[in-house]
């Protein structure tokens, strides 16, 4: 394992300053309607297919819920676990929330609130032209606070690691923390770097220092993550995104060890 210029454990243990750097923020929608709980109305003609449509046994098995965003269109989602410590899971591309379900039951387990959803023309959400990825993100973080959660962190892999990451630093008032694995700088004209300085909340990036585009990318996003807030983790190997957590990976223990660690610092169970 490498650690990158900001040493996890001194960085773990002070992660509250607070950022005093702007950058240039993405287009504000309106406010989302996240108690929309139930089913949203979709295009005329156009069935919505059930939530978790591609794991409904394991969504089953959560609350599936559909909240709408500020542009009104249906995102899917899957809470599980209750209490006012959550976190927001956002998938990478091509994913859905069934890909964070089996490291959502065990956060559950641990004493977490999980919503895992399915971002906007993907999984069983709406799949309109214009992708809303920055405010599916923040309709489930609107969600996750009217249901009484004191503290939200946002978690994303790959394209959802970017998203959240440029999500952090648009909510307000600020999330608790966020968790980019293996995320790009940008992704279809997101960008997670020039988002990163406006940053008010902890950050955690982690990548697979064998994977130069990902560790690259997460370098140049913690260098523009205001001093103080910004904790940078490579572990051995080319796994990117969700599969860093998986536990079939050699550096799956040294992640989810960094993981948690931030979790019950930033986000603590009661």
């Amino acid at each position: 394992m490498r650690l990158g210029r900001t040493v996890l454990p001194l960085v773990l243990a002070g992660l509250l300053a607070t950022a005093a750097a702007c950058a240039e923020e993405p287009p504000v929608l309106p406010s989302p309607t996240a108690t929309g709980v139930g089913t949203a109305v979709p295009t005329p003609g156009v069935t919505l297919p059930p939530v978790g449509a591609a794991c409904l046994t394991e969504a089953d098995q959560g609350r599936p819920l559909r909240l709408t965003n500020g542009a009104g269109h249906s995102v899917a989602a899957v809470e599980l676990g209750s209490g006012p410590a959550a976190i927001v899971l956002a998938h990478q591309s091509a994913g859905s929330l069934c890909d964070w379900l089996p490291y959502g039951e065990e956060l559950v387990a641990q004493g977490f609130r999980v919503l895992a959803f399915d971002f906007v023309g993907s999984g069983s959400s709406s799949m309109p032209k214009q992708k809303t990825y920055v405010e599916d993100i923040r309709t489930a973080v609107v969600y996750l606070r009217e249901q009484g959660a004191a503290k939200v962190v946002i978690m994303g892999a790959s394209m959802g690691g970017t998203m959240s990451v440029v999500a952090a630093a648009a909510i307000a008032p600020p999330v608790d923390g966020v968790i980019a694995l293996s995320a790009p700088t940008s992704f279809d004209g997101v960008n997670a770097e020039k988002a990163a300085p406006s940053l008010k909340s902890p950050a955690l990036y982690v990548a697979g220092d064998a994977d130069a585009d990902f560790a690259a990318a997460a370098k140049s996003i913690q260098a523009a993550t205001p001093a103080n807030l910004g904790a940078l983790v490579l572990v051995p190997g080319a796994q990117d995104g969700i599969r860093l957590l998986d536990s079939e990976v050699r550096a799956t223990v040294v992640v989810r060890t960094a993981v948690e660690q931030f979790l019950y610092l930033h986000d603590p169970p009661a």
